[in-house]
């Protein structure tokens, strides 16, 4: 980073951090500004509050102390497609410099530290869905009108397309796919399999890319769960896999008597996590929107571990080479510092209490909704105190007021079913 900065190849840096809803925050500094931040070994001042900013950009708490961004070295990328400007990433310390209790990506770091007590590592990759729309007289709508799975899909964003693979990989983020998807101008895309925190990074990374190369081409990307009310939705897959702190496969195990080739331990990081869904569904769908998409066929429904794709937990047919497991829960607006967190913390659970999961068996009933996961995450003691019961109850007040504002507003859908109703 040092020599970059000293070859003169950038002028300005974004010192940015991830608050609790998953949004990027930050500031733009100078060249000269930067070097004598990270010389003297210092944090950028931030106002506390920006880390707990609602869905309308208005704080939940009257924390008006400062809090230090304290740039990580390792994330730091020039952004290829902006002129001299660099970006790099920061934990979010308190003055004394001990880590903010609403750090999510310091959350991660502690989550990932105590796997590792454990002996254990884990992999992640993480595998988005968005939509490329345009706008039209105040409304929305695809970039075009490609079908499922087309080349036809390939071949109308292919410039795009392009170019947002290139930055990615200009920046350290591998592609290791990219699809058209269900709906008109939807994409998928996946990312190669890293450490968990490097994975979160690049995620966030990926997202930044993708808006600001859709800007380019004059669109919007959005990674909201279900912009169409007559389209598919969006959502992210996660693939999950455990080794060993060395490397070596745990996951697998071929006298499996379950049939499905994964080893003790792996059932049990799997059943944690089956019993405490209703929690991890709070960060993994955490919008009013996400819940809108399980309605559809195609969204899995079922909660359990399985080979069919309905189920939450996923063996895909390819385990014996990949040694990875999906997650299918997910959408891509998900902070994913704070999911992959709550996955390991109860993941941590089942193998200290030695949980099981039977396979191919339906276990239970999903929340319906945000308000549902989110009291499930209230009663939760074990993934409160795991995470920190300050940054759950912030992440709850912050949730609660978007529920409020929906069902305070009054919607298009209501006007026209009730405006002249008792006539």
């Amino acid at each position: 980073m040092l020599e970059i900065l000293k070859s003169g190849r950038v002028d300005y840096v974004r010192v940015e951090f991830i608050d609790l809803l998953g949004n990027v925050r930050g500031r733009s500094l100078r060249r000269a500004e930067f070097e004598n931040l990270i010389l003297k070994d210092s944090g950028l001042p931030y106002p506390e509050s920006l880390l707990m900013l609602d869905y309308a950009d208005s704080p939940i708490k009257s924390r008006y102390g400062d809090v230090l961004a304290i740039p990580d070295p390792s994330t730091f990328i020039i952004l290829p497609y902006l002129e001299r400007t660099a970006r790099v990433l920061s934990y979010i310390t308190l003055p004394d410099l001990t880590p903010s209790p609403f750090c999510s990506r310091g959350l991660l770091k502690r989550a990932i530290d105590k796997l590792e007590e454990k002996g254990l590592s884990i992999q992640v990759s993480f595998e988005p869905t968005f939509y490329l729309v345009k706008e039209n007289d105040n409304s929305i709508s695809p970039a075009d009108e490609s079908r499922a799975f087309s080349p036809e899909g390939l071949m109308e964003e292919q410039s795009f397309l392009r170019d947002v693979i290139k930055y990615l990989e200009s920046v350290g983020v591998q592609v290791e796919t990219i699809n058209k998807h269900y709906g008109p101008a939807q994409y998928e895309i996946r990312f190669a399999e890293k450490d968990a925190l490097s994975a979160a990074d690049s995620l966030v990374t990926a997202r930044e890319v993708i808006r600001d190369s859709a800007r380019i081409y004059k669109l919007f990307s959005t990674f909201m769960p279900k912009p169409f009310s007559n389209y598919p939705s969006s959502s992210m897959d996660v693939y999950i896999k455990l080794t060993s702190n060395d490397g070596k496969d745990i996951m697998s195990n071929i006298n499996d008597p379950k049939g499905l080739g994964l080893s003790e331990i792996a059932y049990n990081f799997l059943a944690g996590i089956i019993e405490h869904i209703g929690s991890i569904m709070a960060f993994a769908s955490p919008t009013i929107n996400s819940y809108k998409r399980f309605r559809e066929t195609v969204t899995p429904s079922l909660l359990g571990l399985g080979t069919e794709r309905h189920f939450i937990i996923r063996m895909p047919s390819n385990f014996r080479d990949s040694k990875s497991v999906e997650f299918r829960l997910a959408d891509p607006l998900a902070n994913s510092y704070l999911l992959l967190s709550a996955i390991i913390y109860a993941g941590l659970d089942g193998i200290e209490r030695k949980l099981d999961v039977e396979p191919n068996v339906e276990l239970g009933s999903l929340p319906s909704n945000l308000e549902d996961a989110l009291h499930k995450l209230d009663s939760d003691n074990y993934i409160k105190y795991s995470i920190g019961a300050e940054l759950i109850s912030s992440y709850i007040e912050l949730k609660n007021r978007e529920i409020e504002s929906y069902n305070n507003y009054i919607t298009d859908w209501e006007v026209k079913a009730y405006l002249k109703a008792g006539w």
